[in-house]
């Protein structure tokens, strides 16, 4: 009859039994795989970039603090994020790199230099910590206020 199912002439898709005795012949292969370092050390962490209280006044210098940073540590290599956590009271900068080699560089090359005033802590990241502080239901009320009497001036 035409339109019959038959399961058992449907194609078979590879399973995940390939994959998995893949990485097993990794594991007990006799090629030496070299050991490839923590996706966390391509992470630099910069300290003491500048202080929160300057983007009181001028909001755009986030924008200017990532520019100058990122165009800075691309004498070091490839840079693939710079994040300005401008609510951070360390004045917290995180720059990643493509390779943990290109990391090692900067944090020699940033690690007690001075920028803005500031005297930079350099550091790779530990994977774990949060340098995201969130604002209050209050300070985001003062922070619209002041932006809203902002534009009114303009």
């Amino acid at each position: 009859m035409k339109g019959d199912y038959n399961p058992s002439m449907k194609k078979k898709k590879p399973k995940k039994k390939k994959k998995k005795q893949a990485a097993q012949e990794k594991l007990l292969g006799w090629i030496e795989q070299p050991d490839k370092r923590p996706k966390n050390e391509r992470i630099v962490i910069l300290k003491h970039m500048f202080d929160p209280k300057e983007f009181n006044d001028n909001p755009v210098g986030i924008s200017e603090i990532s520019d100058e940073v990122k165009v800075e540590c691309e004498n070091f290599g490839t840079v693939k994020k710079v994040m300005v956590f401008d609510r951070h009271p360390d004045g917290v900068v995180s720059v990643a790199f493509l390779e943990p080699e290109m990391a090692d560089q900067c944090l020699e090359a940033m690690n007690g230099r001075w920028f803005g005033g500031h005297q930079i802590a350099a550091e790779t990241w530990d994977g774990k910590t949060s340098y995201r502080i969130e604002e209050s239901q209050q300070e985001r009320e003062e922070r619209l206020k002041e932006w809203e009497n902002y534009l009114d001036k303009k």
